[in-house]
């Protein structure tokens, strides 16, 4: 193993979650704790929000539809549930930010953060004075928005506490998300990012804003950085899905696997693999905890479907892993209305180690997969901005070709990817029909 010294270091390059806000006071004291974008509870000002302005005009501007996760929301619901602490707050910072403000004195936000606040224009990336009137806020609430390659000088005590050479930039960078797109090299528009974590994403990349043509708002759009906007979806059950099954149906496996050191994913990966595609007739509806995209159903539940004596643990394994990946083509099917064609999967997180998993995705996207050689997808791509923010390299793609090795690739089978579009369109109607009794 490489060790590496103070002298091999070019420049330090952040990348951070996105939809936090905490209310800091004048003397940079924490008023609250994060509110991360698991925190429902600001759900209870939604409809406020959606009177006062068209849901479809603060989408088109800001990228972001009307959701609970945004800091918009979160701002909206301390104003009204919790005054003393609103009327206390000097700024409104995520968890970036915070982070800059104790390291420089100064509270900054790069613009791929702030793109998924609701608060920023994605168009001319400024703040969006009608979201910012809608929080009773003023911009000296919010940490000034830098852009996400912009270099900035450590003070000479930090540097050398960190025992860095004093001419180390900071590269303030972007979100998590933009840059896993990074760092599995999705920075064409042929290559779909895909993130199998505890939640899941797919994202394309775009030169200008795009915006869902139609009003059911089925998509995302953020900013990367360096001029590049990313529309997406992000799902709420992925791995999160597998673990329940895992801790509650394979539990007493899990149990026996670990006491003999052997990783009980590996042997779930087993499992599945034995079992057809489409899982012998049964159906996953994977909402264990809502959903919100590409449809924005808070009250969504998990429901089996088409389950019978015949059907055995495997067969269940099999279609949650199915019904994750139809909900990232569901959202795909609309990234598609709306231009995006993509010609290629990279993919990235925990969940990308499973082979059955990849394979499963390749046949509904009818598509080809690839893993890279790195899980941490985000912090690779966090190094890959930095290096072209200092001008090691010319651009990402310049980057990325040089630093992103894939080394796997699922093929997609043509009559799999029959059987898959009909269950895929099986899935999303029996969401419909479900719908009004969840």
């Amino acid at each position: 193993m490489k060790i590496y010294g103070r002298n091999d270091i070019y420049a330090l390059s952040l990348s951070a979650q996105m939809h936090g806000i905490a209310a800091v006071d004048a003397k940079g004291n924490a008023l609250t704790p994060l509110i991360t974008y698991l925190d429902v509870r600001p759900s209870e000002v939604i409809e406020e929000i959606i009177k006062n302005i068209d849901p479809y005009e603060l989408y088109s501007r800001t990228g972001c539809p009307p959701l609970t996760i945004y800091p918009l929301t979160k701002i909206v619901w301390l104003r009204v549930k919790y005054k003393s602490i609103f009327e206390k707050a000097k700024k409104f910072l995520s968890a970036k930010d915070y982070f800059l403000y104790r390291l420089l004195g100064e509270p900054i936000i790069d613009k791929g953060v702030a793109s998924g606040s609701q608060l920023l224009d994605i168009n001319s990336l400024k703040w969006y004075d009608e979201a910012l009137e809608l929080c009773q806020i003023d911009e000296e609430a919010l940490p000034t928005l830098v852009d996400c390659e912009s270099k900035i000088e450590l003070p000479k005590s930090i540097a050398r506490e960190l025992n860095l050479r004093e001419t180390v930039p900071l590269v303030v960078g972007s979100s998590d998300g933009a840059l896993h797109s990074v760092g599995v090299g999705a920075v064409d528009k042929r290559t779909l990012a895909l993130n199998l974590g505890t939640s899941g994403a797919i994202r394309s990349i775009s030169s200008k804003p795009l915006i869902d043509r139609s009003k059911d708002m089925r998509f995302f759009c953020y900013y990367l950085g360096m001029g590049y906007r990313l529309p997406g979806g992000a799902i709420n059950n992925a791995g999160i899905v597998i673990k329940w099954f895992r801790d509650e149906i394979y539990d007493v496996e899990t149990y026996a696997m670990e006491r003999a050191g052997i990783d009980s994913y590996e042997l779930m990966d087993n499992l599945a693999r034995h079992i057809s595609a489409g899982a012998n007739g049964l159906i996953a509806l994977p909402f264990f905890t809502g959903e919100r995209f590409p449809i924005r159903d808070a009250k969504a539940r998990a429901v089996l479907f088409g389950l019978r004596l015949s059907h055995g643990k495997g067969h269940i394994l099999r279609a949650l892993m199915e019904g994750c990946a139809y909900t990232l083509r569901w959202i795909y099917e609309a990234l598609v209305e709306n231009g995006v064609n993509g010609e290629v999967i990279r993919i990235g997180g925990g969940g990308a180690r499973s082979k059955v998993w990849r394979t499963i995705i390749a046949n509904v996207f009818r598509l080809p997969v690839e893993k890279i050689h790195t899980e941490e997808a985000s912090l690779l791509g966090a190094a890959i901005l930095g290096f072209t923010s200092i001008g090691i390299y010319k651009d990402l793609r310049d980057a990325c070709r040089i630093m992103v090795k894939v080394v796997k690739r699922e093929e997609p089978d043509p009559q799999l990817g029959e059987d898959y579009e009909k269950l895929f369109k099986a899935f999303v109607k029996l969401y419909y029909v479900l719908r009004e009794l969840f």
